[in-house]
């Protein structure tokens, strides 16, 4: 039987994601990319270096080709030609683009949330300070700032209005951050395994975990929290629920209606749940797969270092999207698995990973990650380590 290829459109973050899903599914892959050199490009089986809006006549010649598109960038127009293209040739489309542009908007999926009784932070000035300042339309951690006062407001909003003229500034919560995946299937959610997220200086996500140890009525809350999230999109593909506990309850921080990056491979290592399979099945047979989260997962700890000078620093997943020459290699320097351009014997500056530790409890995993990165240390014979925590205000 010939293997499923995917055409993965994007070879960013989402795309080392994707990339490295479905290798572990076993598909052949096919990374489309505008640049010459993406991060995800020796992960995926082949690589084009081609725009898509530009040239959509090859495009589409080499998109007869693959069983399915998945998308793995968050380019509105790249999506809508995409969309139009596997509408054209009948090819599956891996993504609801109509709850995308709904949850791509802070403003709209904060409306949205707040329709159907979902708890998100307060807004300002109800909020009183701290506060967190935004951007509404962008993901991950760029141009997020803490305001204390007044002040500190004033230039925050400053900042952000320079990438976005809408800023959302809503209360800071200083509780566990926690992520949930949920699939669906014209807007009837099935919610996967929840995942813990730590944060860098710039709130940059630099460590993802599982399982996570909080109370079973908090994992109830957000699965139900999930399945009303996916009603109300209508929603036939994939979102990440993210939320902040607050006096145990989860305020839900953003949700994003596409393949997410980091949290899916946390989920595929400590749950064997391949989120991209259960998409590949959806929009290829149009089967939603029903399957069960056990309460005994396997403890993974997930995070991103880089070499900076002498020292090895954890750092958000940015530093990811900037890198070359990424491969995926097993039991590296104890780690079970590694997602990285570091090479025993050559230079170390600015080099990056992505370590992956499995373990039957969560403490004896975060132990072995410490091990790994002090063999790091020691191979390219580095002084310091940092594991810095978010601090970045105005």
């Amino acid at each position: 039987m010939a293997r499923i290829r995917i055409a993965i459109i994007g070879g960013r973050l989402q795309g080392i994601e994707a990339a490295y899903l479905c290798s572990k599914a076993g598909y052949e892959t096919i990374l489309f990319d505008s640049e010459a050199n993406p991060p995800a490009k020796d992960l995926a089986d082949d690589f084009r270096q081609i725009d898509i809006v530009r040239r959509p006549d090859k495009a589409k010649r080499l998109l007869r080709e693959c069983d399915a598109v998945l998308p793995a960038n968050e380019n509105m127009r790249t999506l809508a030609a995409l969309q139009e293209f596997c509408s054209r040739i009948n090819l599956p489309f891996m993504q609801d683009n109509g709850a995308f542009a709904i949850t791509s908007d802070k403003m709209r999926s904060n409306m949205l949330l707040r329709n159907i009784g979902v708890p998100t932070p307060e807004v300002w000035p109800e909020s009183g300070f701290p506060v967190i300042v935004k951007p509404a339309r962008s993901s991950g951690s760029q141009s997020v700032y803490r305001a204390n006062d007044k002040h500190q407001l004033k230039k925050a909003l400053s900042m952000v209005r320079a990438v976005d003229e809408n800023p959302v500034v809503q209360e800071f919560i200083n509780g566990q951050a926690l992520s949930l995946e949920v699939i669906s299937r014209n807007g009837t959610g099935q919610p996967l395994q929840i995942t813990g997220l730590e944060f860098d200086e710039r709130y940059g996500c630099k460590r993802v975990y599982a399982p996570v140890k909080v109370a079973c009525e908090i994992k109830n809350r957000m699965n139900l929290i999930g399945m009303k999230t996916a009603q109300a999109l209508t929603l036939n593909g994939l979102t990440d629920v993210q939320v902040l506990l607050k006096n145990s309850i989860p305020k839900v921080n953003e949700i994003n209606a596409r393949l997410p990056s980091q949290t899916p491979s946390v989920v595929y290592h400590s749950s064997k749940i391949n989120i991209v399979e259960l998409l590949a099945k959806l929009f290829i047979e149009d089967t939603l797969l029903q399957v069960e989260v056990h309460h005994h997962e396997r403890a993974v700890v997930y995070e991103h270092v880089r070499v900076v000078g002498r020292e090895l620093r954890v750092q958000g997943e940015h530093v990811m999207a900037d890198a070359s020459g990424l491969r995926v290699e097993e039991d590296f320097f104890g780690a079970d698995e590694a997602i990285t351009n570091l090479k025993k014997g050559s230079e170390a500056r600015n080099r990056v990973a992505t370590l992956i530790v499995k373990s039957n409890y969560l403490s004896k995993a975060m132990r072995r990650m410490s091990e790994v990165t002090r063999n790091i240390m020691t191979e390219y014979r580095l002084r310091r380590y940092a594991d810095p925590s978010p601090t970045r205000r105005c």
